[in-house]
């Protein structure tokens, strides 16, 4: 006979497919757990231990991981646009560390 645990793991396995979410669902029951659930390396880990708080994670999870999908475009602009400023910045050390030297050289010709 199945055990409870694999009978809900099979209906949340179940949802995910209807949905065509490429996620497998483990529920792992821990005591004392700082997270709910977490996706990981496309595993839903769900770690509540209370059935009906397993399946509220499990339906938050799940938004969550659809949500990521609506902010990858904002997602990858800013990071494009740390790269681009990073760049700039980078050039602009590089010049002004160039002019150093410059500065020292000049003054002492000019002292001289």
């Amino acid at each position: 006979m199945k055990s409870k645990r694999a009978d809900v793991e099979s209906k949340m396995q179940n949802c995910l497919e209807q949905l065509g979410v490429p996620l497998k669902v483990l529920w792992v029951p821990k005591i004392n757990s700082s997270k709910h659930g977490e996706i990981n390396s496309n595993c839903l880990f769900i770690y509540d231990r209370d059935e009906r708080e397993a399946w509220l994670t499990f339906e938050h999870e799940i938004y969550e991981f659809k949500f990521k999908e609506v902010t990858y475009a904002y997602r990858t602009l800013v990071n494009s646009l740390i790269e681009a400023f990073e760049k700039l910045a980078y050039e602009r050390k590089e010049k002004f560390l160039g002019f150093l030297p410059r500065i020292s050289q000049i003054i002492r010709e000019e002292q001289t």
